[in-house]
């Protein structure tokens, strides 16, 4: 089973975006599946389902990255810098596939061809099902070029 699916198996099990996406990387994590859940629960809808503010499946990623490029000592500098890029990349990456990073901003964007498509393979009538799916892939091959993942 590839990430996305075991992303969008937990998306049809109603998880949010964020626990969706966390999830989707456990192997790599060391998370337990009970932790992710609650880590990354209240970070679904743009926080707590508000839309106002950054998409869950961005959100998922940043955890992702987090624990993936620590920073865990105050006086790292040099992790903190490292977590801060990795971060602020794959915001730009998010924002560029997808045209924006906030989730009310992304649910009022008119969908690309494809994304709809995809949610619709995936039986979602929802884009949130693509975004999920499409931001597991982005954060893969994010991880494959910083080489935190195998190719």
């Amino acid at each position: 089973m590839t990430r996305w699916e075991i992303a969008e198996a937990y998306r049809k099990q109603s998880f949010n975006c964020a626990q969706c996406v966390l999830l989707s990387f456990g192997d790599l994590t060391g998370l337990t599946e009970e932790t992710a859940k609650a880590i990354a629960g209240g970070l679904g809808g743009g926080f707590g389902g508000c839309k106002e503010e950054a998409c869950g499946a961005l959100s998922g990623a940043v955890l992702v990255l987090g624990l993936l490029v620590p920073h865990t000592q105050a006086d790292d500098l040099d992790a903190k810098r490292r977590v801060y890029e990795a971060a602020a990349e794959f915001r730009r990456r998010f924002a560029e596939r997808f045209g924006c990073t906030r989730c009310g901003g992304l649910l009022a964007l008119e969908p690309k061809p494809e994304d709809r498509q995809l949610a619709e393979r995936l039986g979602s009538r929802r884009i949130c099902a693509a975004f999920i799916a499409e931001t597991v892939v982005l954060l893969e091959a994010y991880l494959k070029e910083l080489r935190l993942m195998a190719e």
